[in-house]
């Protein structure tokens, strides 16, 4: 027993070595740090401990959060070593395991970004009521307090920061990997093209030198500037709408003169580049918020109300802190949140240009793809953008403790400053919305409680107060901000939503096959529901009546206007059917069962044609009822229609044969193909097809391929009954057929039979020399001979027996089989020209 006790404890501790790793090593270390640290802050307040000997918060504080960082760390990178092999490869091509994994990805780390906000704010917040804390005035709150501690302060906030280093971190991993394996780069430079970037800081520069020059003007002289400005407002908007006619000839002015080879003496030659280097510079700065400050948000993650939740789990902090902290140091949490903001609504910009990038390449996994459609971010968006109605007042009322450019409206100090400042910004917000500018309208007179300062610092007596040029300053910045996100977001998001309209409307008049990624997964989610008993049907979704109906109508208009008739895009469906959604997978399924689509890879339209083909004649449906019931000429009708999409499936698996053909070697791939053959049958339809079919199979140096070529040189009668049998059992899990795989598709023509045997010794070029399957395709080959040929046969059999001679050792040759008679060669050459009767299915 002692013996096997310490066997067993060498196999656990070599168990246990082999799962620890450095990472858990920075892990289990950084806790330690930390519940150091965490015990270091509460000795002071242990029973019977003297504070003023055990006292170490500096230190205590530095401990705890080196340790919870480096923990973050650590965890960051054991969850980072899972995701990356996941991350190199397309969504749409991942299986469930690898989508499960990307979907939880960081969320972990989010869970840990949400404890440390948590945290902070409400310590924070119980740092300003007294006795709640064992510290007394930490200076944290600037709320009805006057003390404001900096140290303490910044401290707080570089634990917001630090907090933020282990998911960018991740996120910079994640988008490195991406730029190696799916070709997305990092850092755009065509982001803003230069007329874009131009144009927009000229209008900048006129807005602020506009408002600069009006924060200027006098009391005498607001009468004459009035009398003028409504000329120039004018004059300035026809200009303005001027310029946007020119705009795209100018940026392609500078294309040209970017792609025209110079000499390198040219000073001209750097006029490019001076012009389009700050679109460059602005377009990393837009690639650095959108790949790794609006992640932060917690936007990209997966499931359930998770975007929104994270979102705003990661904004209420900031804005709280940006309210509590002492002025003007909550504008770092408030300017920390609003970035976020940007950085999302940037984001969402992005995945709207690959929208419309997609619904015009009809693929999601191209290069020109940079963000991908995992997340829509309409909704995260906007909800980011809600909370800009109350960062921005809250900014205010922290940049006011510096400029103090705002008083009460009594000329007092502002009181409850949080709804003081919200209702000054909703005055604010009446008079900034475009085209309902109906406070002036209507003269309705609304009071705030925040008004801004006088120059002289008493507004009474006056008709018209001269405000201090801050206030009015950071009055217009906050109605201009407020301009942007109405203009930029709820304009974009009913844009959006009318594009969608539009695309349904013309897929109901036949005109549109596809819609973009986010429409298409409505219109199938919509489409399908689960199946009442899946049981009896084997389908775990079906088609609503009303999607059926709706896709019929589609089809027959289609046919009307001459259009392809396809009731959705095929290159789209054969995407969808790996997609992650069961309800869109079920949906593509469906239509490829009812409208007999072929859609995917070669390989995959390979299988859908032999299932289609399988339950035509042999799965006794009404379908296949119905087909073999047609007569003679009618069945020619539906072979006719069939030859074209064969042929053109086998063309498309030649063409793809250098990327394509390692996945050909699976046995499910050569069965279908044995499947069509047996099908085919002798049919003179399908001898191009058959033809072809024999060309693919010699590419390929598997053993199926020589069974699946075997099947069709192997001859009727009791000569060659054992390799029958054995093609036969190989091939009948996964082939129907109704006398034998073998004699269903043998060739009864000896030409066909010849390129038959040409293909096999061919396919064997693809063996190692002493393989034993060179072997057993001699055998085959020697015993096929033996049975007899007619000339044109036999000529192309001793050919490929000569050919695969040479790659089987002597040792492993057997003797030769005898000639067959003068009798047999007579016999065998008056039937070899009959052809086999064609496929009658019973």
């Amino acid at each position: 027993m002692g013996r096997q006790g310490t066997a067993a404890s060498r196999v656990s501790y070599k168990q246990f070595r082999a799962e620890w790793s450095w990472s858990a090593t920075a892990i289990f270390c950084g806790l330690a740090l930390a519940a150091t640290g965490a015990f270091l802050l509460a000795a002071p307040f242990f029973p019977d401990v003297a504070p003023a000997n055990v006292r170490a918060d500096w230190l205590a504080l530095a401990t705890l959060i080196t340790g919870l960082f480096t923990a973050n760390m650590a965890r960051m990178l054991q969850i980072w070593a899972k995701l990356k092999p996941v991350v190199r490869i397309q969504p749409i091509k991942r299986l469930e395991a690898q989508r499960r994994t990307a979907d939880r990805s960081f969320r972990e780390l989010f869970i840990y970004l949400f404890a440390a906000f948590g945290g902070l704010t409400a310590f924070t917040f119980l740092s300003a009521q007294p006795g709640m804390l064992p510290w007394e005035n930490l200076g944290l709150h600037g709320v009805g307090s006057d003390i404001t501690k900096p140290q303490h302060v910044a401290a707080l906030i570089a634990s917001v920061g630090l907090a933020l280093i282990p998911l960018i971190s991740g996120f910079y991993l994640q988008s490195r990997e991406e730029q190696d394996a799916l070709k997305r780069e990092m850092l755009r430079d065509d982001a803003i093209s230069a007329s874009s970037f131009w144009m927009g800081a000229a209008l900048l520069a006129g807005i602020i030198t506009l408002a600069s020059w009006a924060a200027q003007v006098s009391q005498n002289q607001q009468e004459g500037v009035a009398a003028n400005l409504a000329y120039w407002i004018t004059f300035a908007v026809v200009a303005l709408f001027v310029a946007f006619i020119f705009l795209p000839h100018i940026q392609r002015y500078i294309d040209h003169l970017a792609e025209s080879e110079r000499e390198p003496g040219d000073t001209a030659a750097n006029t490019p580049l001076l012009i389009g280097a700050p679109a460059i510079a602005l377009s990393w700065f837009d690639s650095i918020l959108v790949r790794f400050v609006a992640p932060l948000t917690g936007a990209t993650q997966h499931g359930p109300l998770v975007p929104h939740g994270f979102v705003i789990l990661s904004l209420v902090p900031l804005t709280a802190l940006g309210f509590i902290l002492p002025q003007p140091f909550g504008l770092a949490p408030i300017a920390l949140g609003m970035l976020m903001v940007i950085a999302l609504g940037r984001r969402w910009a992005w995945i709207e240009e690959d929208r419309e990038i997609a619904s015009r390449l009809l693929r999601t996994d191209g290069k020109e793809i940079q963000i991908g459609f995992e997340n829509d971010l309409k909704d995260e968006a906007l909800l980011g953008y809600a909370f800009l109605f109350i960062l921005v007042p809250l900014a205010l009322h922290q940049i006011n403790g510096v400029f103090h450019a705002f008083t009460g409206a009594d000329g007092a100090p502002i009181s409850d400053p949080f709804f003081a400042w919200l209702s000054f910004f909703g005055g604010e917000l009446a008079k900034a919305v475009p085209f309902v500018d109906w406070w002036e309208i209507y003269s309705v007179d609304i009071r705030t409680p925040v008004a801004g300062a006088c120059v002289t610092g008493d507004c009474s007596g006056t008709q018209a107060p001269n405000i201090v040029p801050a206030a009015k300053h950071l009055t217009f910045a906050a109605r201009a901000m407020v301009d942007l996100v109405i203009m930029a977001a709820l304009f974009q998001a009913i844009g959006i939503w009318q594009r969608s309209r539009a695309q349904d409307r013309l897929y109901d008049a036949g005109q549109l096959d596809a819609f973009d990624p986010f429409t298409e997964v409505r219109f199938f989610k919509q489409g399908m529901k689960k199946a009442e008993k899946a049981g009896k049907t084997g389908k775990a979704y079906i088609a609503r009546k009303k999607f059926e109906e709706r896709v019929e109508k589609h089809m027959q208009l289609r046919k009307d206007l001459h259009l392809p008739k396809v009731p959705y895009n095929q290159f789209r469906l054969g995407e969808l059917l790996l997609h992650a959604d069961p309800e869109v997978r079920a949906g593509a399924e469906w239509m490829l069962d009812q409208y007999g689509v072929l859609a995917g890879t070669p390989y995959h339209k390979l299988q859908q044609l032999s299932e289609q083909w399988r339950k035509a004649w042999f799965e006794g449906t009404p379908e296949s009822d119905a087909i073999r019931s047609l007569a003679k000429e009618e069945q020619q009708v539906w072979r006719r229609a069939e030859k074209l999409r064969l042929e053109a499936l086998l063309d498309e698996l030649i063409d793809d044969e250098d990327e394509e053909i390692p996945a050909f070697m699976s046995p499910r791939d050569v069965a279908n193909v044995v499947q069509l053959v047996v099908i085919a049958g002798a049919a003179a339809e399908f001898h191009y097809a058959r033809v072809i079919v024999m060309e693919l199979l010699a590419r390929i140096p598997d053993p199926g391929a020589f069974w699946a070529l075997a099947a069709q040189a192997c001859r009727n009668g009791p000569c060659l009954s054992d390799w029958r049998s054995r093609i036969d059992a190989m091939f009948a899990d996964d082939v129907r057929s109704q006398n034998g795989v073998c004699a269903s598709a043998h060739h009864g023509r000896q030409e066909m039979r010849a390129l038959c045997y040409t293909a096999i010794a061919e396919q064997v070029n693809g063996y190692q020399e002493g393989d034993l399957m060179n072997r057993t395709v001699l055998n085959f080959l020697e015993d096929a001979e033996g049975c007899g040929e007619g000339t044109i046969a036999a000529e192309a059999l001793k050919k490929a027996i000569r050919g695969v001679r040479i790659f089987v050792p002597p040792a492993q040759q057997r003797l030769r089989p005898q000639r067959p008679s003068a009798q047999a060669v007579e016999l065998e050459a008056q039937t070899e020209e009959e052809d086999e009767p064609e496929l009658e299915p019973t």
